[in-house]
C-alpha cells in the first residue's frame, strides 16, 4: 500500500510538472507570435508614435478613434504618392493630413515645448526616403514648410521626433512621418515642402533642394 501511495504521489508530481511546461510553453509560443507579429508590421512600414495616436485607420474628415495616447481626428487628407530621384536617393511624400489631437494627460508635459494648449491641431506629412545609391548622404525630407501661405514651420518645430533627418546609409530605407503644431484651422488649401540639401561624404551639396507644393482642394 505505501509503494502504492508513493508510486501515485510521483505520478501527480510528473503530471503537475507536464502540465506546467505546457503552459509555459503556450505563453512562450504566444509571446513570440507577437514579437513576430511586431516585426511584420514594422516591415510593413508603419512603426506607432510614442507620442501620437495612430492615424492609419482615420480615411474621411471627422473619422476619429482613441488610445492610451489621446484622441485623434482626421479634418483633412491628400494622398499625394510623389516620387523624386535624386542620385541614387528616392524620396516620396507620400500624404498630407490635418488632424486634430487631444493628447492624454501623461503626454502633457511632453508637448509643453511645442504648445501650451491642451489640445491642438496639426499638419502631418508622410514621408519615406531610399537610399540606392553605393555611398552614404546627408538628407532632410522636409526642411522647410509653408502652411497656407501664412503658417511657416522648420524641421525643428517637428514634434515626431522619428530621425528622418540626417545620414542615410547605403541601401536603407527610412520611412515616418513629421508633424507640425498650428492655430485651430478651419481649412487645410495647400502645403509648400521644401526639402533640405542632399549632401555627400565630402560634405558637397548635389543638386538643388526638392520644392513641392501639395493642394488640398484639387
Amino acid at each position: 500500500m505505501k509503494r502504492y501511495l508513493q508510486l501515485m504521489i510521483a505520478v501527480s508530481i510528473l503530471s503537475g510538472c507536464s502540465i506546467a511546461k505546457e503552459e509555459i510553453n503556450k505563453e512562450t509560443k504566444a509571446a513570440e507570435t507577437a514579437e513576430s507579429q511586431q516585426v511584420i508590421e514594422n516591415k510593413d512600414g508603419y512603426a506607432p508614435n510614442p507620442q501620437v495616436t495612430d492615424d492609419s485607420t482615420l480615411r474621411n474628415a471627422g473619422d476619429s478613434f482613441t488610445d492610451n495616447k489621446g484622441e485623434l481626428t482626421l479634418k483633412a487628407v491628400k494622398e499625394v504618392n510623389k516620387t523624386f530621384n535624386l542620385d541614387g536617393i528616392v524620396y516620396t511624400i507620400k500624404d498630407v493630413k490635418l488632424l486634430h489631437f487631444i493628447p492624454d494627460y501623461s503626454l502633457i508635459d511632453f508637448y509643453h515645448p511645442y504648445t501650451h494648449d491642451e489640445e491642438f491641431d496639426f499638419v502631418k506629412i508622410g514621408v519615406e526616403v531610399k537610399n540606392n545609391a553605393e555611398e552614404s548622404y546627408h538628407f532632410g525630407p522636409v526642411a522647410l514648410v509653408n502652411i497656407n501661405d501664412t503658417i511657416h514651420k522648420t524641421w525643428e518645430d517637428d514634434f515626431y521626433l522619428e530621425e528622418l533627418h540626417g545620414e542615410i546609409l547605403a541601401g536603407q530605407k527610412k520611412q515616418g512621418n513629421l508633424g507640425f503644431i498650428v492655430d485651430e484651422l478651419d481649412n487645410l488649401d495647400k502645403v509648400e515642402i521644401l526639402a533640405g540639401d542632399l549632401v555627400d561624404k565630402d560634405k558637397k551639396k548635389i543638386g538643388e533642394p526638392v520644392k513641392y507644393v501639395v493642394s488640398i482642394g484639387e
